[in-house]
């Protein structure tokens, strides 16, 4: 009996731990596949990356991932914030790699990040609660 009772309780811890390793979730374009931690994240896959809306849908997270076409990620950031209507957009941070910009959408603070690595880049941006979705993109790596 001690056997089976064990048994059935290994089972149910490696259900449980199952349960807390389904939340992590792969996205992306075959040429770079990502993978990030939704619990508590309503995710929408798209072609390139995935958009992911909180539960208590203060903030709003987009990640994308493209070819950069020889363009530097400042370039890059900038080109994005245009097309998406981002008004009063301010540097954060620049770097050989990396851009960082803030500002305005639709009403909303919002924050693009452009990384170029080899010949692509990624794009990461935040709208809404800003710290949450910062908390969110720490579970961002890619897929190995």
């Amino acid at each position: 009996m001690k056997k089976i009772l064990a048994s059935l309780l290994f089972a149910a811890c490696l259900g449980f731990a199952g349960n807390a390793c389904a939340a992590v979730q792969e996205f992306g374009p075959d040429f770079a596949r990502f993978v990030i931690d939704v619990k508590d994240w309503t995710p929408t896959a798209t072609p390139n990356g995935a958009s992911f809306l909180s539960a208590d849908k203060s903030c709003n997270v987009v990640i994308a991932v493209d070819k950069n076409g020889g363009q530097n990620a400042e370039a890059i950031a900038k080109a994005i914030a245009q097309q998406a209507g981002m008004s009063d957009a301010q540097e954060v941070a620049k770097d050989a790699d990396t851009y960082t910009t803030k500002g305005t959408i639709q009403g909303k603070e919002t924050m693009i990040t452009v990384s170029v690595e080899g010949e692509k880049f990624v794009c990461v941006s935040i709208t809404g609660d800003l710290q949450k979705g910062a908390d969110f993109i720490d579970t961002l790596d890619e897929k190995k």
